[in-house]
């Protein structure tokens, strides 16, 4: 395996290297540590890691360009909050793909495939998954197996109303079995280990969330790896807090 790469673009500079067994870090800025632990099993499904750690608010310098597909993406948006936080990303990302592939910001051209999933135009054959939330964007990239990342800012919400979309059953009444107050972190579990399962298998929402099902020991954050069965193909899964984020990684098996 030529390796895979987990990329959370979010606040600070800073460059995470994870291994089975260890962790190594630069950074050409400060660094942020985001401790990705070795999963107990199915090791041989996670290739070297690392991770890019970039704040919204630090603007890279020079500040990487914006293409014209991007720009007309801002134009559409009327919230200029969206907007801002969109247009930070996308240099975010940019600027994190062209220090990690050691090239300039204005060769990193990303396209999206007619389902919508992005990709590097100069290296179409390495998997790419990108996600955004307020004031983070993280990315994903392998050669070896499609990926996907999902992160989310966790904030007080009424995941009720968004059971259907996202949970099986015996996922609902698992959350509904929970004190108050206790469901959250497993509900933002739930969705974005989904978003990353379903983003790795190339199909996003279409593949329907609730027809993926979850180990409950991984809902309740007893374990941060599983391995998941969904449409007929294998996923490590792996989901952890930092901070106030929820990232959720899944790499398809072979």
């Amino acid at each position: 395996m030529r390796g895979l790469c987990i990329f959370l673009a979010a606040e600070g500079l800073a460059l995470l290297r994870f291994t089975p067994n260890r962790h190594i870090y630069c950074s050409p800025s400060h660094m942020t540590q985001l401790p990705f632990p070795s999963p107990q099993s199915g090791v041989q499904l996670w290739p070297d890691l690392a991770a890019w750690v970039l704040d919204h608010s630090v603007a890279p310098q020079p500040p990487s360009p914006l293409t014209g597909v991007e720009q007309a993406r801002l134009e559409k948006l009327v919230h200029p909050a969206k907007r801002t936080n969109l247009e930070c990303s996308f240099r975010a990302v940019r600027a994190g793909l062209s220090d990690h592939l050691g090239c300039q910001s204005t060769e990193v051209i990303i396209e999206h495939d007619a389902l919508g999933a992005p990709f590097l135009s100069s290296d179409p054959d390495r998997h790419l998954s990108i996600s955004r939330t307020e004031g983070w964007s993280a990315f994903a990239l392998s050669h070896d197996a499609a990926v996907g990342i999902d992160i989310e800012r966790v904030r007080a919400l009424n995941w009720r109303q968004m059971v259907s979309m996202v949970c099986a059953p015996s996922e609902s009444s698992l959350l509904s079995q929970l004190e108050e107050g206790a469901a959250l972190l497993p509900f933002y579990r739930i969705w974005t280990a989904k978003e990353a399962i379903m983003k790795a298998a190339g199909q996003g929402f279409r593949m329907g969330a609730p027809s993926i099902g979850l180990p409950e020991r991984f809902i309740i954050g007893e374990t941060a790896y599983a391995e998941v069965r969904a449409a007929g193909h294998g996923y490590a899964t792996y989901c952890s807090l930092h901070g106030y984020i929820m990232a959720g990684i899944a790499l398809k098996a072979a």
